[in-house]
This record gives structure tokens, sequence and C-alpha cells, in this order.
């Protein structure tokens, strides 16, 4: 898919999902196009978050890379499978505001909605990769994200 097709797809979906538990879409988006590469490297037909397996539902045994202590690991690892995109979305948005490790990034969105706060502290827990959060933000400004949220 190309970005443009990718938001298309995506857009609705993280804009229904996002809304009631008002989070910004743009982020989900973005994320989204960073963890699958615009959609070219989805884990099963939704997994499109690189998000690990919750314990529930199905799961997909994956290779990847994880960057502990600043060095780049390979590791097998579970992932979610999710049986519609609605679903991956969903659960995006659970975990941001249902998981205590995200509670300060969930404060951060709560009391400011400013998207960069959010993403800044939503990354040391989401994710492994040190310029991530940069990644994210530069995905959202690039391709005009937040007018989704």
């Amino acid at each position: 898919m190309t970005p443009e097709e990718f938001i298309s797809w995506l857009a609705p979906a993280a804009q229904a999902q996002c809304k009631p538990y008002n989070l910004p879409a743009s982020v989900l988006i973005s994320q989204g196009a960073l963890e699958s590469g615009w959609g070219r490297y989805k884990i099963g037909e939704y997994n499109i978050f690189g998000r690990k397996w919750g314990g529930w539902g199905n799961y997909i045994e994956k290779t990847t890379w994880e960057c502990y202590n600043g060095e780049w690991q390979q590791i097998t690892a579970k992932f979610q499978g999710y049986e519609s995109l609605l679903q991956a979305c969903d659960d995006w948005c659970i975990l941001i505001t249902q998981e205590p490790y995200y509670a300060d990034a969930w404060a951060a969105w709560y009391n400011s909605h400013d998207v960069e706060q959010f993403v800044r502290a939503l990354v040391p827990v989401y994710a492994t990769d040190p310029d991530y959060a940069d990644k994210v933000l530069s995905t959202i400004w690039a391709n005009n994200l937040t007018q989704y949220d």
C-alpha cells in the first residue's frame, strides 16, 4: 500500500475506535504506519501495531528485533492475532487507557490534548527504539494525521 492508501484504509477504523476513548487517531495511524511499513509488514491480517500477545485470542509467533540497553537483539515473540481492523484499533485504545503502564501517557493526553506530549509520554513504555517518538511525530506531521483527531 502507498501511504495514502494505508491512511484511507486505517483512518475510518482509527476514528471510530479512538473517539469513544477520547484518544487521538493520529497517533494510532502513525504507529500503525511505522510498525507495519505502511501495511506491507502486517502480522496476520490486522496486527499493524506489532502488538505482543495479551494472553487472549489467537497469537502469531514471529522473529523480531528489540533494542535492550542500546543493543539490538533478535528474538522470537508472540504477537496478537486479530479478527478485524476494528478489533486491532480497539485493543490499542484499551491498552492505552486501561493498562497501568500507560497511566502517565493517558494523563498527558487527558490533561493537555497535546499530541507531542502524549507521544513523548507513551513511547518509553510502548517501544524499545530510542528514536521512536521522533518517528511517530514526524509521520504525524508529514501526513497531516491530526486531521483525523
